[in-house]
């Protein structure tokens, strides 16, 4: 419902905000005229206009039968609703004689919606009949005189139920000559099944002397047609009823109107329905998202606590540590999910592709998640499959190193991929994580990577459905021994925010949002993913289906001389001699102290000179003393934050540091956020947490370029 003004009378503005928003989120939309004292409201009934009054009983200076009364007065029709904490049950019968449509508690305003509904449409439903039984009384009046040009239907019907009269519009709604009608019944004219109770009613009037309404429908010659009839009795003299003047009116407009209204009513139902179950769901995201970032920050803060408190030996120590990291990095992946799911509801999610080999992709996944498939025992296999030869050799790896069949001349085959590297790898990773995580101890996770051609079974499936160029594709298969799906969540599986198991007795951790990315990063890259799963403690399988590059005639014999694509190595320890920022001096500006502490430790062991500040003027005057050949500072600062600062000094003369090399290294880490570094004048943009060594590789490749 949409357009309407409602007229409130209330004196709290806090009830009259929140009747708003009760009938916005119940889906009355509406223009809402809030008035608090008689004299305001006496204003208002005069503007006229109105489609609803809500009002309050208890009332400064006045009750509501008061403004009841005042609302009858001015404007009788529109329906009056009382919404009051304070009315028993003899008020409420008082206010329902005087005229009130009906009245809601305060405590229930539950019922506010509906009966404003019902209100709203009885009124529709009043001011229809009212306009259909008063255009029916003038048509009455001049029958006489306008009977032949009348649109509506009539007949005079004698005693032995024959048409002795009908107009000309008979003839045009049924299709029948006028005169074929007289002296027939309409069973006589073959209206036996549509009219069956058509001859009941006019026995009944003959019989009563009471005039009655009917609506029927039958097949006319514009098809099946609607039809409010108003039988009523013509007198004799002596007051015996000589016939009945029947008077049918096309209502088929209002009747379609009133099965859509229906089919409307069914359809807001189902809404609700599904909005509920939307709102459970949400309530139950927001339930596992606290339980999930709560439970790392209890290992955190702990372990925290004990190191400050106490002295620990060597394992203690060493445990300590490992558990904060880990539960670090958990937080830092479910922010990611969290701002990836973000990106890809405001379809901000983008890709930097180019010409890319699956194999370091997914390597460098597997490599990622062996420890966690190690602490479980979990047998983690990749397997390769290229069709491209002549016989399908199979290339397989345990522990990261490829073991190739007897006499195979096969080094490594490309499976180049137009795609962005580090989204190819959160795909398989994704994939992995869920697999290792619902697989028990002991168990097994294969991945199979294969080319497959256009003319393979199966194939072109994709083709056809992307409408690309591409002839061949690969497949990529993470096939697991785990708790398998239930075939009701199968088709949900790849829906955020939604898990299996939900509940707080739950035995997997996760926000419910991984396989959600997967789906979305694997459709942009022109693919598709699919789940399937014979039922619970069955295992799962999840296939990903990516267009290739090349075709596999262009692969064969390309394994000795092809270069593939990797991912750059990280800089190592000061440990090594060969510190990778040796010498190189870097500012720090953050207002952080424990971020500033940490980043000049970082720093100092690959060899760096850092030196830190805590804000942006701090950092001008350190600036052409101490002669940076890096800056790193942060965005959201007090007073002046990291973009002011960065357009600060590039308006400095290139002598004085104007062209520093500068990374933008901060928790707002947007593609907004990336956009406005970059704009600000920073040649890299760097989001918290980050690794020292991430860092000591982006500042050495700033040192170099420069």
């Amino acid at each position: 419902m949409s357009g309407l003004r409602i007229l409130l009378l209330e004196d709290s503005l806090l009830d009259a905000e929140l009747i708003h928003a009760l009938l916005n989120e119940g889906g009355i939309a509406c223009e809402q005229v809030h008035v608090k004292t008689q004299a305001e409201f006496q204003t208002a009934l005069e503007q006229d206009g109105f489609d609803l009054i809500l009002s309050d009983y208890s009332l400064p200076g006045f009750d509501g039968i008061t403004a009841l009364l005042m609302a009858q007065h001015h404007c009788r029709d529109i329906p009056f609703i009382f919404v009051t904490a304070t009315m028993g049950e003899e008020v409420a019968i008082e206010t329902l004689k005087s005229g009130a449509t009906d009245y809601v508690l305060k405590q229930r305003l539950e019922r506010l919606v509906p009966s404003v509904r019902r209100a709203l449409r009885e009124a529709q439903y009043q001011r229809a009949c009212k306009i259909a039984e008063a255009e029916l009384y003038r048509r009455e009046q001049e029958f006489r005189a306008l009977a032949e040009n009348s649109p509506d239907v009539i007949a005079r019907i004698d005693r032995e139920l024959r048409y002795c009269y009908v107009n000309p519009a008979t003839e045009i709604a049924t299709g029948i000559p006028l005169e074929k009608w007289i002296g027939k019944t309409v069973a006589e004219m073959g209206y036996l099944e549509e009219l069956a109770t058509w001859q009941a009613k006019l026995r009944q009037v003959f019989a009563t002397g009471v005039g009655c309404w009917m609506e029927f429908d039958f097949p006319g010659s514009k098809g099946r047609t609607y039809y409010q009839t108003r039988i009523v009795p013509e007198y004799t003299e002596n007051g015996t009823v000589q016939s009945l003047l029947t008077i049918g009116r096309d209502v088929t407009d209002y009747k379609l109107a009133e099965q859509a209204l229906r089919i409307n009513e069914a359809q807001l139902r189902q809404q609700k329905e599904e909005l509920e179950q939307a709102n459970r769901i949400k309530d139950e995201f927001l339930a596992v998202l606290s339980h999930e970032l709560r439970s790392p920050l209890n290992a955190i803060l702990g372990w925290a606590k004990i190191l400050r408190t106490r002295t620990l030996d060597a394992t203690s120590l060493s445990r300590a540590l490992e558990t904060i990291e880990r539960n670090a990095n958990l937080q830092t992946q479910l922010i990611e999910d969290l701002l990836d799911v973000s990106r890809i509801i405001s379809g901000k999610l983008t890709l930097r592709p180019y010409p890319t080999n699956l194999i370091p992709a997914i390597e460098a996944a597997i490599d990622t998640m062996r420890l966690a498939a190690q602490a479980k025992s979990i047998d983690l296999q990749f397997t390769i499959l290229n069709s491209g030869l002549a016989t399908e050799d199979k290339i397989t790896s345990r522990q990261g190193e490829f073991s190739l069949p007897p006499q195979s001349t096969i080094q490594k085959p490309k499976f180049l991929v137009l795609g962005d590297p580090n989204r190819l790898q959160q795909i398989v990773w994704n994939l992995l994580s869920n697999a290792i995580k619902f697989t028990p101890h002991g168990g097994l996770v294969e991945v199979n990577l294969e080319w497959v051609d256009e003319g393979d079974e199966g194939a072109g499936e994709l083709l056809s459905r992307r409408e690309n160029v591409f002839a061949s594709y690969a497949k990529i298969t993470v096939k697991d021994t785990g708790m398998g799906i239930k075939p009701d969540f199968l088709p949900y599986v790849f829906e955020s925010f939604r898990q299996a198991d939900g509940s707080t007795t739950r035995k997997h951790g996760g926000l419910g949002l991984g396989l959600a990315i997967v789906r979305h990063l694997v459709e942009l890259h022109g693919g598709t993913v699919s789940a399937q799963s014979s039922g619970e403690k069955q295992g799962a399988t999840f296939t990903v289906q990516l267009p290739l590059l090349e075709n596999k005639d262009k692969q064969k014999g390309k394994g000795k001389d092809a270069k593939t694509n990797s991912f750059p190595s990280l800089p190592n320890n000061s440990n090594n001699p060969s510190s990778p920022l040796q010498g190189v001096r870097v500012l720090v500006v953050d207002d952080d102290t424990d971020s500033r502490d940490f980043l000049v430790f970082a720093l100092e062991d690959f060899g760096a000179i850092a030196t830190a500040v805590s804000c942006a003027s701090s950092a001008l005057e350190v600036l052409t003393t101490f002669q940076p050949d890096v800056l790193i500072s942060d965005i959201g600062m007090p007073q002046v934050d990291g973009y002011s600062l960065m357009r600060q000094i590039r308006a400095l003369p290139r002598e004085q540091g104007g062209d520093i090399p500068a990374i933008a290294l901060t928790a707002y880490a947007g593609d907004r956020d990336r956009s406005l570094a970059l704009a600000a004048g920073f040649q890299r943009h760097l989001s918290k947490p980050v690794m020292p060594d991430h860092l000591a590789n982006v500042v050495a490749e700033l040192v170099i370029g420069h």
